[in-house]
């Protein structure tokens, strides 16, 4: 499954928001570096929808504000 992340900075944070989720629509976390985002969000998607973590691709977008 693959799913777009989109990431801002928020202070000493990156708050991100993940698009594309089956049930869901979107869904909201945060890590303290970009390095994080990938694992974060797929543990996030992976958590709600009952799946494996490994089997969830993240694509990282850094944007200006969410």
């Amino acid at each position: 499954m693959k799913v777009t992340a989109h990431a801002c900075r928020s202070g000493r944070w990156w708050a991100v928001e993940i698009f594309d989720v089956p049930e869901v629509g979107a869904l909201h976390t945060q890590a303290r570096r970009l390095d994080q985002i990938p694992a974060m969000a797929a543990d996030a998607v992976a958590s709600v929808l009952e799946i494996d973590p490994a089997s969830v691709e993240v694509d990282v977008e850094v944007v200006a504000e969410i």
